[in-house]
């Protein structure tokens, strides 16, 4: 295998996916997760699967994950906007 030549055509490209983390209340993206946690999702994702409770993908607002990251990202700015006040009130 590591005698082999890849072209850059011979790979697929394939897009982002997010896993929805209910300890931390938010969607990430499955890349950014350590080994750990993956394998965590996976057994839940597994269990879903056995319990028959998977949802298709259609049937969840396609704009979730862009929603909470608005959300997040107004959160960061409010709390340097507070920063700002306190520098300011000084």
């Amino acid at each position: 295998m590591s005698n082999e030549n890849f072209n850059k055509d011979d790979v697929v490209s394939t897009p982002e996916e997010y896993y929805f983390s209910r300890s931390k209340n938010q969607w990430l993206m499955v890349s950014d997760m350590s080994d750990t946690h993956v394998r965590r999702a996976f057994k839940r994702l597994l269990r879903m699967i056995r319990l028959n409770q998977l949802v298709e993908v259609d049937d969840v607002a396609k704009n979730t994950i862009y929603q909470v990251k608005i959300t997040e990202e107004l959160g960061k700015i409010k709390a340097h906007c507070e920063e700002i006040r306190k520098v300011v009130d000084e």
